[in-house]
């Protein structure tokens, strides 16, 4: 009976801190299940998340406009001030975000997407990406993105849970597996694991009663260190607009050490964003606008 007990009560922590860490509890049903039963359970679950987001709505996404404001955090947890940003995107692959500080950072942590960071030099107003080229607008003007840069922007593409469901499922060698039950935030969820041709390890945790994404995460290793690297994305407080349901809230972790915490007042969908605004040519108008701006601010303080 001891015997019984220690084990039982073993197998109750193992359980438990997988639930706390928001990881996938190894379950003999998912593991019972052949590869087959897998996909098609996986299928079942995504198709409810697709539907709980707006379903065709969701799926006919072609441009977003969001605007909201970001706080990073260091690495002892201290929280910077909140930046005010508009990120605008126009699917596939075009991303315009325009941000503003009340002070003066050394450098500023945007989030382009459910994914990674990026940083730009300090007083940077504008970053564009526009499929394999980039751009950037800060107080020196207008200068090319760094190559590293616009290619970690096509990987986090690549990456990203909307992309994933609204595209790349069906793009060959993209498959997703059922990876079992779990308790996410006190939430009973479902687990989805999914691979790609270039072994790519994504995994989305989704709420079983309303179906909706809570968990986004991509573990990476570093080719060098060969170490492992987890960075979650946490989705809370969904709203619905233009019929699409949008998390106001999101939280990103990179192994477990808080990174950024992003709050979202509103968004806009199928606006028809003209493709012009994804060009070098708007980025060096914008910075025209402020030139003047400036200008025009010297000398009001002048004639004070």
């Amino acid at each position: 009976m001891r015997m019984i007990f220690r084990v039982s009560s073993c197998a109750a922590l193992v359980l438990g801190l997988a639930w706390i860490c928001g990881k996938p509890a190894t379950t003999a049903t998912a593991q019972e299940l052949l590869p087959d039963e897998s996909a098609a359970k996986a299928k079942q679950v995504l198709q409810q998340a697709i539907t709980a987001l707006g379903g065709q709505a969701y799926l006919d996404v072609r441009d977003s406009d969001c605007v909201g404001r970001i706080s990073q955090f260091g690495t002892v947890g201290d929280a910077a001030e909140n930046t005010e940003f508009r990120e605008l995107r126009l699917l596939p692959d075009k991303n315009r975000m325009e941000y503003t500080t009340k002070s003066q950072h050394s450098f500023i942590q945007l989030i382009l997407g459910a994914g990674d960071l990026y940083l730009t030099h300090g007083g940077a107003l504008v970053t564009i990406f526009n499929g394999d080229q980039g751009w950037q607008l800060d107080k020196a003007g207008v200068s090319d993105d760094p190559e590293e840069m616009v290619k970690d922007f096509k990987e986090q593409l690549k990456s990203d849970m909307n992309n994933m469901l609204r595209a790349r499922l069906k793009e060959p060698g993209v498959e997703a597996s059922y990876a079992g039950p779990d308790l996410i935030d006190m939430k009973e969820s479902e687990w989805i694991e999914f691979t790609d041709r270039d072994h790519r390890n994504l995994r989305l945790g989704i709420d079983k009663l309303t179906h909706l994404p809570l968990r986004w995460v991509i573990t990476t290793r570093d080719p060098e260190t060969r170490q492992f690297a987890e960075v979650s994305t946490k989705y809370t407080q969904y709203m619905t607009q233009d019929g699409v349901k949008a998390p106001l809230s999101l939280e990103i972790t990179r192994n477990d050490r808080r990174v950024s915490q992003t709050f979202l007042s509103s968004c806009k969908f199928n606006s028809g964003l003209d493709p012009e605004l994804f060009t070098r040519a708007a980025l060096e108008q914008r910075a025209s606008q402020e030139t003047k701006k400036g200008f025009k601010d010297k000398d009001s303080k002048k004639t004070k």
